[in-house]
């Protein structure tokens, strides 16, 4: 029996109920703002039209022009690891058909922090490597509409919904039990004394390795805090003048290997007759110099998918996580006598 009085407008937070949304999001999902993605937008606009709410039907016709776009925050684009993790996000993105926005925060944590606050405002959500836990640009971010991943480097902070990374300690024993059954004998490691978290763990596993075949922190060099390539070269240059005797040399990256590599050349010490180097990465400078370099390799891929994975089940309403993925030693010609 139709109704005597005029029918009444449905409320947003019944739109939100129908939607099984939060009020805000089902804001943010009727007016367009950045924030939700595409399939939540959708959603909500279906539970709107359903129940007939009047803003249901615009919001349909402007999604629909709508793409999902993502920013990519790395501290040095120039590094040819993180510009293999890029390729890598670059490939995911396209497969998803979303737009990606990339920035470099050069290791400057100001600029990190000026590069989160332009893209938590105008993208549908973040992936960030911290480029110095924990005084990033990161842990001085105060909120975030959108959701965000870490990869690469851990971080501490309520703002961040997923994490990646890869088995840093276990990559540095692996570098460590492969050295002594290469034939090491005496040991160093180029650029351990850096500042990243990262860098830390290779340290400990590396030793930890080491120690598993009974050769005792004392007895290993530790030398460098300076990252790239110019690193390596001078920590190389460090060891051999501390101890002219080492023969296996572990590398925190595969751009201090290089680095290691040349120097150690320009000694005048064979790779791998004199000296053999393991580095940390798998770019693909390692299989195109010689000789090629052993190194613990990243899989860049599976990193860039399962953090937009979690990118996605967040955009989407749902839940991040934590992982931590697996490295791989891949022999080259350094370690090979």
């Amino acid at each position: 029996m139709p109704s005597d009085g005029p029918s009444r407008t449905p409320t947003l937070q019944e739109v939100a109920a129908e939607a099984g949304v939060s009020l805000a999001t089902a804001s943010n999902a009727l007016s367009g703002n950045r924030g939700v993605s595409a399939a939540l937008r959708e959603r909500v606009v279906e539970a709107a039209q359903r129940i007939g709410y009047p803003r249901g039907g615009s919001a349909a016709r402007s999604r629909k022009t709508e793409r999902v776009t993502v920013g990519i925050v790395l501290p040095d684009v120039r590094n040819p690891a993180y510009a293999e993790l890029a390729h890598a996000f670059e490939r995911e993105g396209k497969r998803r058909e979303w737009s990606l926005v990339l920035a470099s925060s050069d290791y400057e944590p100001e600029k990190e922090l000026e590069a989160l606050e332009r893209l938590v405002q105008t993208t549908d959500g973040v992936v960030v490597s911290p480029s110095r836990p924990p005084r990033s640009g990161l842990h001085r971010l105060t909120a975030s509409p959108v959701p965000i991943v870490t990869c690469d480097e851990p971080a501490d902070s309520p703002l961040i919904g997923a994490s990646v990374r890869t088995d840093s300690f276990g990559g540095g024993r692996a570098a460590a039990h492969h050295l002594v059954d290469a034939g090491g004998t005496r040991f160093g490691m180029l650029g351990g004394a850096g500042y990243l978290p990262s860098t830390q763990e290779r340290r400990e596993g590396f030793l930890a390795g080491l120690r598993d075949r009974g050769v005792p922190d004392e007895a290993v060099h530790v030398v460098g805090d300076v990252y790239g390539m110019d690193g390596g070269q001078s920590a190389m240059y460090e060891l051999l003048e501390l101890d002219p005797t080492v023969d296996a040399v572990f590398a925190v990256s595969d751009m201090h290997a290089v680095g290691g590599l040349f120097e150690a050349q320009q000694s005048g010490r064979s790779v791998p007759g004199d000296l053999l180097i393991c580095g940390y990465d798998g770019i693909g400078w390692t299989r195109q110099i010689s000789p090629t370099i052993t190194t613990i390799r990243q899989d860049w891929a599976a990193i860039a998918t399962r953090a937009t994975d979690y990118l996605a089940a967040m955009m989407n309403g749902g839940e991040g996580g934590r992982a931590t993925l697996p490295v791989e030693l891949v022999v080259g010609e350094s370690t090979r006598r």
